[in-house]
């Protein structure tokens, strides 16, 4: 089978499995050419399978030389569907990951369940004894509610309708994209998903279980933005349940200095490419002219470096940069006064046309087509793929 991009609808249907072996490798070479970090032994991240979470893995079992158990919902390859990149993503960060001498599990369950809270916990008190740090860094789109059925979120702009600008990553055109404002009720499942809440119950059963170690700590991450991003992501329904995930930290953070010495911690992180980007007005256009800035004055970060700075310098490390809120602000080359008015001035002036041809705009494809495993150097995307054999590779 020869897998090429299959793209509906700014979503990539399908993944390619020797290309997410080599988008793995690729952070694993990145942490190598970094010092060692002085950080836990024990990780449980929920949500590691992409993004930040797998950022944070790979940072942490190959920087820190820490045992990790990963808990992601993945769909794995059937017939000729070649399953999402998480599913192999974890598995090739287990293939990589053999070498180290530590520990790796990964629970392909759903995080929202008690039982897999139960499952995991479960393990942690056998194999490890305890954890020293508990990640948060789940994206799901719904999550069941107290009656059974799904509660989905929406990102949407509270008031009034919002409009902008796109990215038709397929056709490589811009594209107007207008979002109408959220009910109350879409603020509520919004935040209900996407919020703090399943945060706060993975930390409080872990603390219950005896599963947290003398001065844990748990970690979850947020994003402020710019004034261009500001009315659909930090004014709309997911900056409602951004607030919650931070008042909950709040929460958290007292229980764990009473019980184990430990402390909730929040993040703010630069905006980066996701699956979710082409879906918020501005924001694909705004990352890429962003990383055209951030590149020319030498400050752009990679999703791998962003992380591994975080647990370095501010977490396990004496850099910390607070606000008065409390939250870590890795996000303080991105805010930088002359890095928002030179993006902001991009944005603005560019021509459609023009925007397409940035490199930053280049960066943006590259990196949305590599996370999906598509676009790597040194894979061969002419070779047949015997999926067959692919779908009897299982987590471990």
């Amino acid at each position: 089978m020869i897998i090429k991009p299959s793209i509906r609808s700014n979503v990539f249907t399908n993944a390619h499995p020797e290309g997410s072996k080599a988008y793995v490798a690729s952070l694993i070479e990145e942490t190598k050419q970094f010092d060692p970090i002085k950080g836990p032994k024990n990780v449980l991240i929920i949500g590691g399978s992409s993004g930040y979470g797998l950022a944070s893995r790979v940072a942490l079992a190959f920087g820190a030389k820490a045992n990790t158990v990963n808990v992601s919902f993945e769909r794995p390859p059937k017939n000729k569907k070649t399953g999402t990149a998480g599913w192999w993503n974890n598995i090739h960060f287990q293939s990589f990951a053999n070498t180290l001498g530590t520990t790796h599990k990964d629970f392909v369950m759903d995080a929202f369940s008690l039982k897999t809270k139960q499952q995991v916990t479960d393990y942690i008190k056998t194999h490890l004894g305890g954890v020293d740090l508990v990640i948060y860094s789940l994206a799901a789109g719904a999550r069941p509610g107290e009656d059974g059925n799904l509660v989905k979120s929406k990102i949407l702009p509270i008031g009034e309708k919002e409009e902008g600008k796109t990215i038709d990553v397929a056709k490589r055109e811009v594209k107007t994209l207008t979002l109408e404002p959220a009910e109350e009720k879409d603020i509520e499942d919004t935040v209900y998903v996407m919020g703090g809440g399943d945060w706060q119950d993975w930390v409080e059963y872990l603390n219950n279980e005896a599963a947290l170690n003398p001065q844990a700590k748990t970690i979850s991450y947020t994003y402020i933005g710019s004034e261009i991003t500001y009315p659909i992501y930090r004014g709309g329904t997911l900056g409602k349940a951004k607030e919650d995930l931070e008042t909950r930290a709040g929460l958290m953070d007292d229980m764990l200095r009473e019980s184990v010495n430990g402390e909730a911690l929040i993040s703010s992180s630069k905006a980066v490419v996701t699956k979710a980007s082409v879906f918020i007005p501005q924001m694909p256009l705004y990352v890429s002219c962003l990383f055209e800035v951030m590149k020319a004055h030498n400050v752009h970060e990679t999703i791998l470096e962003h992380k591994y700075r975080l647990f370095k310098d501010m977490v396990y490390g004496s850099l910390r940069q607070t606000d008065p809120s409390g939250r870590l602000r890795m996000d303080s080359f991105e805010l930088n006064e002359n890095i928002q008015k030179e993006t902001m001035n991009l944005m603005t002036t560019l021509s459609d046309a023009k925007l397409l041809q940035l490199n930053g705009t280049h960066d943006f494809y590259k990196t949305f087509y590599a996370i999906h495993g598509f676009g790597l150097p040194n894979v061969d995307y002419d070779q047949d793929i015997d999926l067959d054999a692919y779908a009897k590779m299982k987590p471990e």
